[in-house]
This record gives C-alpha cells, structure tokens and sequence, in this order.
C-alpha cells in the first residue's frame, strides 16, 4: 500500500485537491447566494421604509394643508364657495394639487368644473360623513390617476349646500414622482397597490406585470423562494419578507413594505442580478484568489519532492504576495499611522540619545528636552485623533455638557496657541463680538478639540510671518435659553484649491503640495471637528483659495447658564490704544455698557498725544489699556512717554495675546502696572478696573493660586505601573505636596481605611489596576462609615479618556478625571476649584 501512495502520490494528490476545490466551490456558491439575499433583502427594506415614510410624511402634509384651508375658510367673512375657491386657486401653484372638492350631507360631491353623487362609495358614506375620518380615494374622478384627499368638517352652508368634508384632488403622478428613483442603474419597479393588490400607481415598465390587479398577474409566474399565496398573507399581515419571481426569463427580487396610509402597500421589484452581480463578482475574484494560491501551494508542495527547491521558494514568494496584495486596502490606514507615529518616536528616542551624550550641557539638554515634549505632544495628538475616530465612528462618543465659561476657553487657547505662534513669527488676534454671555453649558474638552484643530491648522499651514485670527460672535438664538455663536478662524496660510475642499471633511485626506508634504498630521483632525460640531447641533463651512489663505467657520446654538454678570462702574474716562480697530471698538462698547467713557487710539504716538491734551484741558484718564505691539510706538514705550505726562497715579495696563512673563521686566521698568491678555471680555475689564483703579480686595493671581494648592497636602496615588508612579510622584512633589503610594485599588482602600481621620487630602487613582481597579476602590472608600469618606477629593488618572469615561469616573464618586500624559496646569486650575469648593461645603455643614 505504501508502495502504491509513493508510486501514484502525486496523482493522488491532484484528485485531491480537485475534490477540495469542487466541494468548495459548491459550499462557496451557496454562500454567495444565500449572502447576496440576506443583503439584497437589507438593502431593500432600508429603501423601501424610507421612500414608504416619505410616502406617510407627505399624506400628513396634505391633511395639515386642508385644515389650514378650514380654518382660513371659518376666519374668511361670508360663506361663498367663489371666496374660497379663488384663495385656493392661488394655492394650487404653491401645493402642488389639482382642485378643491367638496362632499355635501347627501355625499354629493362639487368642484370648480363638476359635481356628481358619491353614494356608491361605501367609504365616502361610511367613514367619511358617519365616522367622520380622513379618507383617501382614488380613480373617483375620469381622469385616471388622481387622488382626493378628504377631511371631515363642521356643517358649513356654501352657496345653498351643506358641506360636510372638504378636500383637494391630485395627479398621483405628481404625488408619487420620489419613487421614479434612479437606484440600482434605474431598473427599479416599485408600485403603490392596495392590500387586494389593485394597482394605484406604477413607476413605470407596465409590460412586466400588466393590468390593473398586480397579485393577480403575478399568477402566472414562478415563485424561487416564496409563493403568492405567501404575498398576498404577508400582505394582509403586515409581515414582510423578500421573496423571488421568475418574469419573461429575469429573476427579481418582489419586496413589499406597508405606506401607513390607508390599506396601501410599497411593492418593489428589481432584477436579481442588478443586486448581486456586484458582491457575486467579487465573491468569485476572491474565490479565484483562493483558488490560484492554493493551487500554488500544491504545486510548491510537488515541485519539493521534485528536489526543486528554487522553483518552490518563488511559489511561495508569489503566494505571499498575491495574499499582501489582498490586503493591502486594510493595511493602508495602519501604513500611514505609521509612519505618523514613528516620526515623533524617533525624535523622542533621538533626542534623549543626544541629552544623556551631552549630559553637563544644560543649552543642549534644555534644547533637546523641548524637541522631546514637542514631540511627545504630537504623538498623543495622534493617538488621540485615532482613538476619537474609533468612539465616534462606534456611536460611543457622547458629549459631556456642563457648566463652562467662555473666558476661560480661550485663555486655553491663547496659551496652547501662542508658543507656535510666537516661534513662527506670526500675527495672531482674538477678536470678540457683541459678547453678552460668558458662562455657558457645553462640552468643555470637546469644543476646546474643535478650536485647536482649526488654529492648529491655521498655525500649522501659514508661512513664517503670516498672521491668524479667531473671531467670536454672539447672535440671538430662535430659543431664548440658548445663544448663537459663530467662530471664525482665518488664516493667510497657503489656501486650497475648489477640487480639495470637496473631501475636506474625509478620512486620510490632504492636498498633496510639497509645501505641505512634510507637515506631520493624522488627516483625521477636520473629519472629527466636523463630527464633534455635528454632535453638538451645528455645522462647519470652509472658503478658501490657493495663496490666500482660508476661512473657516463654525455656527452652534449653545445653552446659556442663567444671567450674565452684573457689573457696573463709576463714570471713569477710559483710554484704550490698539492698532486692531475691532479689538478697540469692542473694548469701548463693553467700558460704555460698564458706565465708564471710551476713548479709542488706533497706535501709540495718537494715545500719547490724546493723553497730553486731556491733560490739558483738566479732563484727565482715569485708567489706560495700551497694546503690547503697536507699529509706530510699542506699548512700553508709549507707556514711558504717557507717564512722563500723566505721573505715577493712573494705573497703565499692557494689552497682549502673548504670555505676560516674557515682557514682565520690561514694563515694570516703564510704569506699566499689569497685564490684560487678549481676548478681554466684559468681565475680564470690569475686574481689572476694580482692582487697578478702585483698589478693590483682589484675591491672588490664578496662577500663583493653582501652584500653590498642593502645598502641604497629603496625598494618596494609586497606579500599578511604576514609571507612571514615579512621574506622577515626582509632578505632585513638586508641588510640594506629601505622596504616599499604593500599587493597586486593594492597597489603596487598606491604607485609607488604616489612616487617622482627615489623614488624607486628596487620593489620585489610576483605572486600569490588577486586584482592584480604580473605580471599585473608589467605590469602597466612598462606602466607609468614617466622615472623611465622602469628603475626601478623589481623582481619576488615567488613560482612558473619552466622555463616557469621564460620565463612570463621576458616576462612582469621583470629582475630577485628568488623562495621560498629565497636563500639570489643567490639573492645578481644576484641584483649586474643587478644593474651594470643598471647603466651603465643609464650612456650611458646621
């Protein structure tokens, strides 16, 4: 036996494989098939209740409309039946309908051009005049084709009749014009028949199944999968199904779908192989795929016991490519991932190779280690683009509204913005419009994405030198409870061409310029903002043209969080000097709204001399803003020649969208009392002048109140990874914050529970932790009965950082979510509020 295998092996070995293929492609074709009807009948239902709901929507149209005509007609004086025929005539343009049509007690029925007996119609009696509900009838009239909608009505007596119905009658080729659709390379058949399967309208190929009954010419044919009989139970049930009829030598799929109108049925009909020719081509090139590398295989396998071992090695490299090749529209989005992210991986590695070699050079170490968190930002941007993707594309994202302010937006963004900005030597204003709420309620972190994204790209496209603004502008909202804000986002960047802008929202997407090709993205940045906005009820729009830079603006209507401010001032004169003319107008509108007098200075040697004539006249600035950048005179400089006028009693604000640190010795030496960052609000005006000129009690600058939180503080963190530990440790220590730590949730509720009362302040917890993870710990902890449980401030630090991670942090008692990697000032602005707030809970409970 074993003699005959290895004699004959290789035949064995054929009849094999061709039995193998034989039984799969049998199991194969059965696939297709039984798939491509699965998708068909998907397909078709999604179509069929969709154009069947656009079908129901529009009969409710036309009852609302006759009753607008009913209650024009008992608001119109008089009762003449040519009054109100002459209003619907000039309707008819506007509906769409054919005439008006009236039913009297005795269901006769009247319109412009007839009138005859509707007795015969058991519906028009019956429902109509006795039930006295809406009807629709069909083929009533000698035109073929139409339809009378009725609506029961109050007696009215119109030139000597009672009318007890009023109605309009239509073309059904007008009416049912959305099912001529042009899916399915046009070879769609749908009709509207009645449950007895009389035809009411028919899109058109009359030839496949004539006569008025379609059921009953359906008798002839021959059902694949289902039976008339089938049809017409399913009909009468409402239960759908897709079945299959053969029609002069085709196969079409019949699939029928109640209107929810009267008794009628949806009925589409479309060729078998207009549905599935697609998917069962590709089925069989991929079958082919299969095939082709098996048989590669076998013959690698023969050409092996024929000692050709060159011969089988290319076998194998041609099955190898031929499966790559396969794949490779999967692989291309991990292949552009990366290369995004190793780019910054590289530098991350090549900069801390460069540090540790130039250890005792602290220019160097200093240079390298802000490559190095440059780069590390841009990997967590990209990391953060795909894992927001991946929520959304899932449905999982939602949008976590709360209570926010304005102000502080975009102080986030001037301080995220300005260090590229500054870097590149660009132009950047914020400008504020006609701003009347400032504390609103929307999804902090998300609309913070969306504005970054978009200054992101505006920074990120425009040359050196360039120059980029962000206008705000409120609008009344149609809701009271709401306000209507547009964001503007301009830039003189490199613009894009009209044929770009069409798949600007898309995945993957960017204009291949090689001014451009080396500029680091995801190209998922504006395909998420777009969603984002989506989510929150608002749209995005772009102009743009190439070398000119683009626009790009975002409307959302946002929920206002109770009344503004309110805030008043003594009637002080103002100077406000900036060479930015909205920034000057909107700061004079906001001083008059305050009660204080404006004057506007569009540079520095104008403020000067402003400032030297109202000395003169004895009308003297009680309080002066100067911008930081002005072309003719800086504002240090026209701060230096102001004082020599004014002496050191009026107080001299620096206006700037860049960081007060970098100027902050500079003005002191000129006179300049302190700093106003653009954007200013409202608010931001009124505080200032409260405290510069009205010495008001003025707590600590935020800042210094943010870094000195933690002074002093025992702390409690919990995380199982010890270089996260040690980073955490070190960021919270130097805070100057005591840190005990804990390897695990279990380890984490045994330390506190041990602890003295009061022991512990504050207790930052990871999520992800073996034995006990951060949201059963903090669970238990909360559980305690010891007073200090519920007070306790407990933080989620963790990775997981999307909005229904935020919502089940909260959710078990957590007050406040920070995500890796740890931004030390979101952290320190959030840890200050809560724990003020903390305290003033604990003060009202004694």
């Amino acid at each position: 036996m074993k003699n005959y295998f290895m004699k004959f092996w290789k035949k064995i070995l054929v009849i094999g494989f061709g039995l193998i293929v034989a039984v799969t492609l049998i199991f194969n074709s059965m696939l297709i098939r039984q798939t491509t009807y699965e998708e068909g009948s998907q397909y078709l239902d999604e179509l069929s209740g969709q154009i069947a709901s656009s079908i129901e929507k529009q009969s409710r149209d036309h009852w609302n409309m006759l009753d607008m005509f009913y209650r024009y007609f008992l608001d119109s004086p008089g009762d003449n039946w040519t009054a109100l025929g002459s209003y619907i005539q000039e309707k008819k343009a506007d509906f769409g309908f054919d005439s008006l049509c009236l039913v009297d007690e005795n269901a006769m029925y009247y319109d412009r051009k007839q009138s005859f007996s509707l007795l015969s119609s058991k519906e028009v009696t019956a429902k109509l005049l006795t039930d006295r509900q809406p009807i629709i009838l069909d083929n009533m009239l000698s035109t073929e084709g139409s339809l009378i909608f009725f609506i029961p009505i109050d007696k009215q007596n119109i030139n000597g009749k009672n009318i007890c119905a009023l109605g309009v009658s239509y073309n059904s080729k007008n009416l049912f014009d959305m099912l001529n659709i042009q899916a399915y390379n046009g070879e769609v058949m749908m009709y509207i028949i009645h449950q007895d399967g009389v035809a009411l309208f028919r899109s058109g190929q009359e030839e496949v199944i004539p006569g008025y009954n379609m059921i009953n010419s359906l008798e002839e044919a021959e059902f694949k999968r289902g039976s008339l009989d089938d049809l017409r139970s399913h009909i009468r049930s409402g239960e759908q199904e897709l079945m299959t009829v053969d029609l002069r030598d085709t196969e079409y799929y019949i699939n029928h779908t109640p209107v929810g109108v009267d008794d009628w049925q949806l009925v589409t009909m479309v060729p078998v192989d207009v549905v599935s020719g697609r998917l069962m081509h590709s089925s069989m090139i991929t079958f082919l795929c299969m095939f082709l590398i098996g048989a590669l295989i076998v013959v690698a396998f023969v050409l092996l016991y024929s000692d050709s071992a060159r011969k089988v090695l290319r076998a194998e490299e041609a099955a190898r490519k031929a499966a790559e090749s396969a794949n490779r529209s999967k692989s291309q989005f991990l292949s552009n991932m990366s290369h995004d992210i190793r780019t910054p991986m590289n530098a991350i590695i090549g900069m801390t190779k460069i540090a540790q070699d130039h250890i005792g050079e602290s220019d160097k170490v200093e240079d390298c280690l802000k490559k190095i968190d440059l780069s590390g930002r841009l990997l967590v941007g990209l990391i953060n683009d795909i894992l927001d993707m991946s929520k959304i594309e899932s449905g999982k994202m939602v949008l976590n509204n709360d209570t926010a302010s304005l102000v502080d937006l975009m102080q986030n963004l001037v301080s995220i913005t300005q260090p590229t900005v500054h870097r590149k030597k660009q132009v950047f204003n914020i400008r504020l419009h006609s701003i009347r709420h400032e504390n609103l309620i929307f999804d902090s972190l998300r609309m913070n994405q969306v504005m970054i994204n978009l200054l992101g790209n505006a920074v990120k496209f425009t040359p050196e030198g360039g120059s980029i603004s962000l206008d705000v502008i409120e609008e009344p909202a149609k809701d009271e409870t709401f306000a209507h804000f547009i964001f503007k986002v301009a830039d003189t960047g490199i613009g894009m061409s009209g044929e770009f802008q069409k798949n600007l929202f898309t995945l993957f997407t960017r204009e291949r310029d090689s001014r451009v090709d080396k500029i680091e993205g995801s190209g998922l940045g504006l395909a998420i903002t777009k969603m984002i906005v989506t989510m929150m009820g608002g749209f995005i729009t772009v102009h743009s043209e190439p070398g000119k830079g683009s626009v790009f603006t975002v409307e959302v209507d946002i929920p206002i969080d109770g009344a503004p401010e309110e805030m008043k001032l003594p009637a002080i004169r103002v100077l406000v000097a900036d060479d930015d003319p909205e920034t000057c107008r909107s700061a004079a509108g906001y001083l008059e709204e305050l009660g204080a007098k404006a004057d506007i200075a569009y540079g520095g040697r104008d403020a000067v001399n402003m400032t030297a004539e109202a000395a003169e006249n004895g009308n003297d600035y009680q309080m002066i803003f100067l911008d930081w950048r002005m072309p003719d005179l800086e504002g240090t400089n026209t701060a230096k020649a102001i004082r020599e006028i004014v002496g050191e009693e009026v107080p001299i604000l620096i206006i700037s969208a860049y960081d007060w640190s970098g100027i902050e010795v500079e003005a002191g030496e000129t006179g300049i009392n302190g700093f106003i960052q653009k954007p200013f609000f409202k608010s931001t005006l009124y505080h200032n002048i409260q405290k510069y000129y009205l010495h008001c009690d003025w707590e600590q600058p935020m800042q210094i109140l943010d870094q000195e939180v933690l002074s002093g503080k025992k702390l409690l963190l919990v995380d199982d990874n010890d270089i996260n530990l040690e980073i955490a440790q070190e960021i919270l220590s130097s805070a100057g914050a005591a840190v005990d730590a804990a390897h695990d949730g279990q380890e984490a509720v045994e330390r506190f529970e041990h602890s003295p009362f009061g022991f512990y302040d504050m207790i930052f917890m990871d999520i992800q932790m073996p034995v006990m993870n951060g949201y059963e710990a903090t669970k238990s902890i909360r559980q305690m009965e010891r007073a200090d449980a519920g007070q306790v401030l407990i933080f989620a630090m963790t990775a997981d950082a999307f909005s229904d991670d935020i919502a089940l942090a909260k959710k078990v008692g957590m007050n406040a979510h920070f995500a890796k990697p740890l931004d030390l000032t979101v952290m320190m602005k959030e840890i200050r509020k809560l724990v003020s707030e903390n305290e003033v809970r604990q003060n009202e409970e004694v």
